[in-house]
């Protein structure tokens, strides 16, 4: 239905019969936007971290409206993928406008600059707060632009602090936390260093024969030839290149990746109509980029917004020359080559370059090249970089064939006397790549190192496609002046290598002009090429042999180049200082250097691309047996502690206490057979790296840790969760065997709200769980130990003793009452070192000034303080008998304004927030009866969304809660639970993609 007020203000020049329709519906003026005295009201009696969950909430009413949708839209979903055209974005935009009531003026374009929900509630939060500033409370995490929220509990009192539905809690659903659209940094003044290397810190791929890197890698070190005669899956293939029954040979043999209809166009949020008319490639590159950034422990959704950019190689769109020879339309959106880089860029939010680049075989290694330098200018700070390549056409190979560039035998046999072409293959490889200072600062996972580059053209060449000696010397050259390297230093050469007789010989004879210079001829120059293996992936080809170096690099292995038996004798081997790696040959032995390598890739149209690259060590890998891990390890790095109150640097493993007993995998998917199927790759991984020597004792529990920790900051988390808590690989194989079968939990489309703390005065043991968190954590350890000053310093007691079995009297009302205080607070401190922190309070007994000290009422050693006064006087007059003296209990006790809603167990009242409390009745109701069901049901009727009970608990029941927070939905700082170590981004399994058949007809 079309809104008429709408097109009153959207267009000008109306015919008098449009007035005369507008100014009846004008009348009307239902579903008219928010009061702006509602809207803004709210926001101005609301704390920082309360702001952002109203805009949300009015941000889906409006959309809402503006939608005519039946129910509130989730806020992480685009404003067009729920409908929305270009009227109603300025229906939109003018609702706005009227509820902010000039607090700020909204453009034109706001809908397209700020895209969904969630990013226009942070920007709007911005805008306001220029406006009318409310300072966040004390004790939230300044480093955090959302409030996060903890779990859904139940206001009925349990004996840990676990999550439970509150049942009338209908609070304003507040956004999921997402990745924020990062502000560009601040350019610096000096300029780049234009030789500084670039670290290779993640990689993946799908190859022929090979899925991920692990099978690539058993693949080559097998020594196994991938290229097969026909496509060995089921699918859509008949009549295109991997036909089993296609009549010629060329049309049927090849390297083919397996499953190329298969793609997970749900997880992009590709709606199935669009996925079948979708080039393979520009599927293969959204999911493979996504894997390289997950092997680089990089959660993909953290990069909206960056300064990062992608750099693909790929030529023509085969898959278009099928759709036209079927008589249908093309979906230019599907074929085009600069929107397969485009989508890349969508998907992650980048907004660096996206580049394609089209240069046929040396497409791939000219995007690397592209990408380092893009990172040598400071125009982007982290790249991918990488080619797709998909063989469809019979077209395309019948001009191949008729131009003699294919091997009628069906084999590449580079340097073979019997070399007639090459086998086309296909697939996709992708790279992620830093500045080497700032991985290194970042402590990622390094592959290897980029130590230089070049590309130029064949120029006039003997004819366009002939390949130029000449230029692949000064190309060498170029690349070794950047690298700031000597030819003898190379160790091994991935070749172009395509089985020409005329363009072998001449690229061998280039090599040993530039690399044989100052080369003993005891140790010459390793040649191989990966095309023998799976074929020549045209524009992938490149960046496949790329990942094979680095694999061999990290294995000291290089793998067998295949096809090999009679030299060429075009070729002068006697005489040239090279040998090719006719065998599996170890990696040649350096004592002052990193292995090196080259890679070069020489396309058709008289391109060439040469890498130089370099291994790289860490302190791990020179420590291990073998001389490196089988996978790189980032360097170790101190995790921080976000909090407010100086708990920071506190290093447990360095004061000699115990170290963490108790360990918690967050696993995620989009579905539930994903995240069984990633339980199961994780059992996998516990297999593979059982048979590991280093597997063992406390190795294994710094493996364990730190695979926990990659999982939980090195990837996305999605609504499907399971939060599996360990102490050791028997526990977690029993935590993943039960998520394997029951696909884990769904959480709620929106995050609740902010939960409740209650804080209970009486009951329980908390000395002995006191001691495991004191032991464990550096949060708890630091907040125990300002409380355990006040108390020696005040009555001269320690709270420590109490804790440890060595009080002289365990009994005490004063070290008791001290006890149940400071172990509280020290939760609150945990919780909120997680990321979550309460919207309300309400506490009984001791737990009253638990609670006022959560709000922010007074300090924490003023608190600690009056615990000890209240068991004081408990104590001289028996159980909660009014103090004797209300006045000295509140001595030199100054009360600042509640920074959240308090509500008295005793009374039931509550101290509104940004109110100060009326010392004489908070002071009473601390001496009042111990019971907080009342106060239970009030924060329910407050709109408490959870209620959290801080009881007394061990490290363990702790960690639980924390994944029982993680299941139902809300976002956490994962950096809580490592707060104090030093720990690595390790290799753990990636993304299980679930994927189903897409094709442009149906099958």
């Amino acid at each position: 239905a079309m809104d008429w007020s709408v097109f009153e203000e959207a267009v000008e020049g109306r015919p008098p019969f449009l007035e005369d329709l507008l100014s009846s519906v004008a009348e009307d003026g239902t579903d008219a936007a928010v009061s702006s005295d509602d809207l803004l009201s709210q926001l101005a009696s609301a704390n920082a971290a309360e702001r952002e969950a109203l805009l949300v909430s009015f941000l889906q009413q409006e959309l809402q409206a503006v939608l005519r949708l039946p129910s509130a839209p989730a806020p992480n979903v685009g404003f067009f993928d729920l409908g929305m055209d270009s009227l109603m974005a300025v229906e939109l935009r003018n609702r706005l406008n009227r509820a902010l009531a000039g607090a700020c003026t909204l453009s034109n374009t706001v809908v397209f600059d700020y895209p969904d929900i969630e990013v226009l509630a942070q920007h709007l939060d911005g805008e306001l707060g220029e406006v009318d500033a409310v300072a966040a409370p004390q004790g939230q995490p300044k480093s955090r632009t959302q409030p996060v929220p903890g779990p859904q509990p139940s206001p009925q009192a349990q004996p840990s602090p676990q999550a439970q539905p509150a049942p009338q809690a209908q609070p304003a659903p507040q956004a999921q936390p997402a990745p924020q659209v990062k502000p560009a940094p601040e350019r610096s003044s000096e300029p780049q260093r234009d030789q500084e290397r670039i670290a290779i810190i993640g990689m993946a791929c799908r190859f022929p024969g090979a899925s991920d890197l692990s099978t690539y890698w058993r693949q080559l070190e097998a020594g196994a030839d991938a290229v097969t005669d026909g496509r060995r899956d089921s699918g859509p293939w008949s009549g295109i290149i991997g036909d089993p029954g296609a009549e010629h040979a060329s049309n049927r043999r090849g390297g083919f990746i397996e499953g190329l209809d298969q793609f997970d166009a749900k997880f992009f949020g590709i709606i199935p109509i669009e996925a079948r008319m979708m080039d393979p490639r520009q599927r293969m590159l959204l999911e493979t980029s996504w894997h390289s950034l997950e092997d680089a422990g990089i959660d993909p959704a953290q990069l909206k917004g960056s300064r990062a950019g992608v750099f693909a190689g790929l030529a023509g769109c085969e898959y278009r020359d099928l759709i036209a020879a079927a008589g249908q339309e093309d979906y230019y959106l599907g074929t085009a080559t600069s929107v397969a880089i485009g989508r890349i860029a969508f998907a992650l939010g980048l907004m660096g370059p996206a580049v394609p680049l089209d240069m046929t075989c040396a497409a791939s290694l000219v995007a690397v090249h592209q990408a380092a330098a893009s990172l040598r200018q400071g125009e982007v700070d982290l790249a991918l970089a990488g080619g797709v390549h998909v063989i469809l056409s019979p077209p395309v190979m019948r001009f191949m064939r008729e131009y003699g560039m294919l091997s009628p035998s069906g084999q590449c046999r580079t340097f073979d006397a019997a070399a007639d072409g090459f086998v086309r293959g296909e697939g996709c490889g992708m790279v992620v790549l830093k500045r080497l200072s700032d991985a290194e600062a970042d402590g990622d996972r390094i592959w290897g190192v980029v130590r230089g580059s070049a590309v130029n053209q064949n120029g006039a060449a003997a004819a366009l496609t002939v390949p130029n000696g000449t230029a692949q010397e000064r190309l060498f050259e170029d690349a070794l002046s950047q690298a700031g390297m000597a030819p003898s230093e190379l160790d091994y050469l991935e070749v172009h290598g395509t089985g020409s007789k005329l363009g072998d010989p001449i690229e061998v004879r280039a090599v040993a002009e530039v690399y044989g210079r100052g080369r003993d001829r005891e140790r010459p120059l390793l040649l191989g090429t990966v095309k023998t293996n799976i074929g020549h992936l045209e524009s992938a080809a490149g960046v496949a042999g790329l990942i094979k170096v680095l694999l061999a690099m990290r294995h000291r292995v290089i793998p067998k180049h295949l096809h090999f038996e009679n030299p060429n004798p075009h070729i002068e081997w006697d005489k040239l200082p090279v040998r090719v790696t006719t065998a599996e040959t170890a990696w040649p032995p350096v004592t002052d250097r990193q292995p090196t390598a080259g890679i070069s890739a020489f396309g058709i149209s008289g391109t060439n691309a040469h890498l130089l690259v370099e291994g790289y060590t860490t302190q791990a890998d020179e420590s291990a047996a073998n001389g490196a891990e089988r996978y790189p390890a980032g360097s170790a790095r101190r995790v921080p502690i976000h909090l407010t109150e100086a708990i920071e640097n506190v290093r447990p493993e360095e004061d000699g206490l115990e170290a963490r007993q108790v360990r918690f995998l967050p696993l995620s998917g989009k579905s539930a057979g994903a995240l069984r199927e990633l339980a199961k790759r994780y059992l996998g991984w516990l297999d593979e790296h059982a048979q590991d020597a280093a597997f063992q004792g406390r190795a294994e529990a710094s493996l364990l840790a730190e695979m926990a920790w990659t999982a939980a900051i090195g990837r996305s988390h999605f609504k499907q969760r399971a939060g599996v808590v360990f102490a050791d690989v028997a526990t977690l194989r029993e935590g993943l065997a039960s998520v394997a079968a029951t696909g884990g939990v769904s959480t709620p489309p929106q995050s609740p709200g902010r939960p409740a703390f209650a804080y209970p005065g009486e009951g329980g043991d908390w000395a002995g769980p006191g001691l495991g968190l004191y032991a464990s954590e550096p949060v708890a350890r630091t907040v125990l130990a300002r409380c355990d000053a006040v108390l020696r310093e005040e009555r001269g007691i320690s709270l420590l003793d109490a804790l440890s079995g060595r009080a002289a009297d365990p009994d005490d009302p004063v070290l008791t009452q001290s006890t149940v205080y400071a172990l509280q607070c020290a939760l609150t401190a945990l919780w909120a070192s997680v990321g979550i922190s309460p919207g309300m309070v309400c506490g009984s007994g001791v737990g009253e000034i638990s609670a006022a000290q959560a709000a922010g009422v007074f300090g924490l050693e003023t608190g600690a303080l009056l615990a000890a006064r209240r068991g004081e006087q408990t104590g001289e007059k028996g159980g909660n008998a009014a103090p004797v003296d209300l006045g000295s209990f509140l001595k030199d006790v100054t009360f600042a304004p509640a920074q959240l809603p308090v509500v008295s167990g005793a009374t039931d009242r509550t101290i509104d927030s940004g109110a100060s409390p009326d010392g004489s009745a908070w002071g009473a109701g601390v001496f009042g009866p111990a019971e907080l069901s009342g106060a239970l049901a009030k924060l329910s009727d407050l709109g408490a969304a959870a209620i959290m009970e801080l009881d007394p608990g061990s490290e363990r029941s702790f960690v639980q809660a924390v994944a029982q927070a993680y299941e139902a939905g809300f976002a956490l700082d994962f950096s809580g639970l490592f707060a104090g170590e030093a720990r690595r981004r390790i290799s753990v399994p990636s993304y299980p993609f679930q994927r189903r058949s897409f094709w442009f007809k149906e099958t």
